[in-house]
């Protein structure tokens, strides 16, 4: 068992303490059943299987899935070990693909990469004056749509214009809330790129709200008890002022 029961099992959306939450948000299209997994491959044409149980690709290939990883710790390898027993009584055989991170960083931008595990909304907390652009094609480091972020971070000049109706009209999302000021259109925006994304699923989420102990001496102060641990916008201990903090004498 991993995170001793202390996650949220859903998408890849925002946290139950978000003002934008919404139950539908994180529990569309995730719930463990796999009765209704298997009916939907089936529905797809996926129904012949080979002698180890594998379902077979129209090419009569089995249906292998390699998902890459940057090997920064074994916390992912152990995630997808419990996704591939998942995975594996439906008819799909789950690899994994380590490597180091530059090299994963290249793979995924050159649009190499078939599936690969990342953590997932940087900010989970996120309110309408939160930049959504985790949620729109915009920059190239995004796993699910590394050309299509190229694409809008140069402007057009280099990657892949998207051509998903969801993807573009993510991309005039964002665009019209870097164009307003206004609270209650930011709100609108964000509610319907949450919305999007919980119909298409452009990510695989498996859980969110990972409690982040933080070993702190007992001699420092003015160290919050509980915080928040996100790279952006609250640069970690950043937005906490560590500067503030100090050792009591003694």
């Amino acid at each position: 068992v991993m995170y001793y029961g202390l996650a949220i099992v859903g998408n890849n959306s925002v946290l139950p303490q978000s003002p934008l939450y919404k139950p539908e948000y994180r529990d569309s299209w995730a719930e463990y059943d796999l009765k209704r997994a298997n009916a939907r491959l089936d529905e797809m044409g996926l129904t012949k299987k080979g002698s180890d149980g594998i379902r077979l690709l129209p090419n009569g290939q089995p249906m292998n899935l390699i998902v890459e990883t940057a090997s920064l710790s074994s916390e992912q390898a152990d995630l997808l070990e419990l996704v591939r027993d998942t995975w594996r009584k439906v008819g799909i055989k789950l690899f994994t693909k380590p490597s180091q991170r530059e090299v994963f960083r290249n793979r995924v931008m050159s649009g190499e990469t078939l599936v690969s595990i990342w953590s997932g909304l940087d900010y989970g907390l996120a309110n309408p004056l939160t930049d959504p652009a985790e949620l729109a094609p915009s920059n190239q480091y995004q796993l699910q749509w590394p050309k299509w972020g190229r694409y809008y971070e140069t402007g057009g000049k280099a990657g892949t214009e998207p051509d998903l109706p969801a993807a573009k009209e993510l991309v005039e999302l964002h665009r019209a809330w870097l164009g307003t000021a206004s609270a209650k259109r930011r709100e609108e925006i964000w509610r319907r790129m949450l919305e999007i994304h919980a119909r298409e699923v452009f990510t695989i989420g498996l859980i969110g709200g990972v409690p982040q102990p933080v070993v702190v001496d007992n001699k420092l102060k003015n160290v919050p008890e509980k915080g928040i641990y996100s790279w952006s916008p609250t640069a970690y201990f950043g937005v906490y002022k560590p500067d503030s903090f100090w050792f009591e004498a003694g």
